[in-house]
């Protein structure tokens, strides 16, 4: 699956890992993307698209304070351990930046 949100970026391959995509920056930064940000990042892209261009921005701030960055969709339970990486989750970017998406999922009501 292509992510092109992240064309702009060098893919990478990782001999370690085929699953999570990689890649490098034009400052020689390296990062991750593992299936489960790309998802909430394309909840996002969807819900939120007037404000997708500051947080792709956000993500490419992240890249270069951090140069070593694995964008997780749990940092607790990542796919890919890295050392000397930094993990992110979605919310770690789209909180500070005041960028929500209202969850209107609820629970069942056959319970009873």
């Amino acid at each position: 699956m292509n992510y092109p949100e992240f064309e702009r970026y060098r893919e990478l391959k990782d001999p370690q890992n085929h699953l999570v995509h990689f890649y490098e920056d034009e400052e020689g930064n390296h990062f991750y993307v593992e299936p489960g940000f790309y998802d909430g990042l394309l909840g996002f892209k969807e819900k939120r698209a007037e404000r997708f261009e500051e947080l792709m921005a956000a993500i490419d701030a992240t890249i270069k304070k951090n140069h070593n960055v694995i964008f997780t969709a749990d940092f607790e339970n990542p796919w890919i351990e890295r050392e000397g990486y930094i993990y992110r989750e979605i919310f770690d970017l789209t909180d500070p930046l005041h960028i929500f998406v209202e969850d209107k999922s609820r629970g069942s009501d056959y319970g009873d």
